[in-house]
């Protein structure tokens, strides 16, 4: 996302009077560029000039591109046409009448017209103006993100698999329909859509999903010619509006890979060829700078280290098909460990704890499109491989992360860095917070994400400690939540494990962090926390290290339902039920119950030991460690 003049207004307050007159001065620059650029294009909106689409295609026919290079270079494409089936008709029934459910709106009927610039869950319309002066938040309770979903046309490939499995020629009018009226409603660079490069690129790979499928149906469709000159300008725009910088994410990697998928439709000619080339290197560069030894992606966010990994699955793909053997043996190993991180962390009940940020973010859904966002376990079908379920104990200490398996228990530990080399970005309050699952019952959870920039209040409200199963001393939190910033968390905590002991009948975690050294009489949070397979239960053992007083809370947050399912004891505690939020995908949260007990620290180490057991046991506890 592109800063304006209010970004920079924020710069100045935060970086005082020099440094924020400079970050002023780079703002009203950027607006006045932005003015012109505007009024440019208003004049003459980019399109490709007569002959460039022949000349990117170097002769090649589009079709034949599209069943060839496209197919081989986006294999999840190839292999989701060949297991296309009836049963998803209804889905592609539901899109071909403009019925969307999108981060948590419910069943919309849009109507006739899709209005590809509103929020249509508040209606608040985004102005057709050049994309760097629009704002990403109006402070109303709208949500960019709403047509920057829709817009992404991640249902585009259900209507051209309706059309490929029933014949029915409404599916290919309605592809043609939207494609048409999408583009004629976004002039290039106009409008909220070309606001994140991330979802021009995700959009243009899900356009060469559909096309590719329906590619021997729409040769002589009038919109088709129209379609792929798009898609050049979107291939060149991806290009020169790189969401680099000095630290990256999950942004600038769709940017790599959806160019990629430009590049397969384009790859006979000169354009193709570069971009597939300089995208396979920067690919490389992205695995070393974003993945972590261990595998684990560097946004400290367990949905987006799926979809980090479902981009570099998808984006290792295309490059071996485009460019062979210029990704090196290791990227695939470290792929290898990526995976290996997700069979670890999904639980007993197949779903991925919501451990930091989600958005339901995904690159090329297809299939998938609608379900539910906590399930990660498609990524294995995307490789061709085989879901087996994870049955012992693992340790991911550079990705700050630790389960516990024994027999029906499941714990997941947290204790590691704010993710982005410490400047944070999709990370949260919840060092040495923990999941706990008896079977496929989930007990003490992380209530997830709910929203961003939509609801700056409860955005700050569900990554805040008082959130997590974590302790909270004196009122404050681990490390700042800023308002002026809604995805900045830099690393107070630096925490840090003191022990792991994997055990046959159960494991240990021991950590620590810093993040209240910070109060007028600094404190230090140690957790122990040991899974007891033979007596069942978890054992928590936190002392608070200070000089002085504090003010203690510790937060269990429930499972819906799950309240009368876990007996919590603890000397000293008197443990009750408070209301509490649970978000099972974005823009949803449901009620629920969180465990909480409060007390005064004394001086010196204050020990506090709480023992968790669930009610009910469902199998005998037995580990390979």
């Amino acid at each position: 996302m592109r800063p304006g003049l209010g970004d920079a207004l924020t710069q100045l307050r935060r970086a005082g009077v020099r440094d924020g007159s400079a970050a002023l001065a780079r703002g009203s620059a950027q607006l006045a560029r932005g003015v012109v650029r505007d009024a440019v294009l208003r004049r003459r909106p980019l399109r490709a000039a007569p002959g460039e689409l022949a000349a990117a295609l170097a002769g090649t026919d589009p079709v034949r591109a599209l069943r060839g290079p496209v197919l081989a270079a986006l294999p999840t494409v190839a292999a989701f046409e060949s297991s296309l089936r009836s049963g998803f008709v209804e889905r592609a029934d539901a899109v071909a009448a403009h019925r969307f459910d999108l981060l948590g709106s419910g069943a919309t009927d849009l109507g006739p017209e899709i209005d590809w610039h509103v929020d249509f869950k508040t209606g608040r319309r985004w102005p057709l103006r050049h994309s760097s002066l629009l704002p990403v938040s109006y402070g109303d309770g709208s949500d960019i993100k709403v047509p920057w979903e829709l817009s992404r046309g991640q249902h585009l490939p259900l209507l051209a698999g309706a059309h490929r499995v029933t014949g029915d020629r409404r599916y290919l009018d309605e592809l043609g329909a939207e494609l048409t009226s999408w583009i004629r409603a976004n002039p290039v660079e106009r409008g909220p859509n070309w606001a994140c490069t991330m979802d021009v690129a995700i959009r243009a790979a899900n356009w060469i999903a559909a096309l590719a499928i329906a590619a021997e149906h729409v040769r002589d469709e009038p919109w088709f010619t129209e379609a792929l000159e798009s898609l050049l300008l979107h291939g060149r725009f991806i290009r020169t509006h790189l969401e680099d910088g000095e630290v990256r994410g999950n942004h600038y990697l769709s940017d790599v890979v959806g160019l990629l998928a430009v590049a397969a439709l384009f790859s006979t000619g000169w354009e193709g060829r570069a971009w597939a080339d300089w995208a396979a290197g920067e690919l490389v560069a992205e695995m070393e700078h974003q993945v972590r030894g261990d595998g684990c992606a560097h946004e400290a966010s367990i949905p987006y280290h799926r979809l980090v990994t479902e981009l570099f699955l998808c984006g290792l793909q295309a490059a071996d098909a485009l460019t062979p053997g210029r990704i090196p043996d290791w990227c695939h190993d470290r792929l290898d460990s990526m995976l290996a991180f997700v069979a670890d962390y999904t639980r007993p009940d197949g779903l991925a704890p919501q451990v930091g940020d989600a958005d339901d973010g995904r690159f090329l859904p297809l299939g998938e499109y609608g379900r539910d966002p906590r399930d990660h376990r498609h990524l294995f079908a995307q490789t061709d491989r085989r879901y087996e379920p994870s049955l012992g104990h693992s340790a991911y200490p550079e990705g700050g992360f630790y389960t516990m398996r024994v027999g029906d228990l499941y714990v997941l530990v947290r204790c590691g860095d704010t993710g982005r080399y410490g400047r944070g970005g999709h990370s949260h309050n919840d060092q040495l917070s923990f999941e706990l699952a008896l079977g496929e019952r989930p007990l003490i959870v992380d209530p997830g994400a709910y929203v961003y920039t939509a609801d700056p209040a409860a955005r700050n409200l569900f990554r805040s400690t008082a959130f997590h199963s974590t302790l909270r001393v004196d009122g404050v939190e681990q490390n700042e939540l800023r308002t002026d910033d809604l995805f900045a968390m830099e690393d107070r905590t630096q925490a840090q494990t003191i022990s792991w002991e994997p055990r046959a009948t159960g494991a240990v975690f021991e950590g620590h962090h810093f993040g209240y050294l910070a109060l007028p009489t600094p404190a230090r949070h140690t957790r122990r926390i040991e899974l007891d397979g033979q007596a069942g239960e978890l054992l928590v053992r936190d002392t608070v290290t200070s000089q002085g007083p504090h003010e203690l809370e510790w937060t269990f947050p429930l499972a819906p339902g799950a309240e009368s399912l876990l007996e919590v004891h603890a000397d000293g505690l008197e443990f009750a039920l408070e209301d509490g939020w649970y978000s099972p995908r974005y823009g949803v949260r449901v009620p629920t119950k969180f465990l909480r007990a409060r007390r005064r620290s004394r001086p010196g180490d204050d020990v506090t030991e709480i023992v968790l057991r669930p009610r009910v046991r469902a199998a005998p506890a037995t580990s390979s460690g």
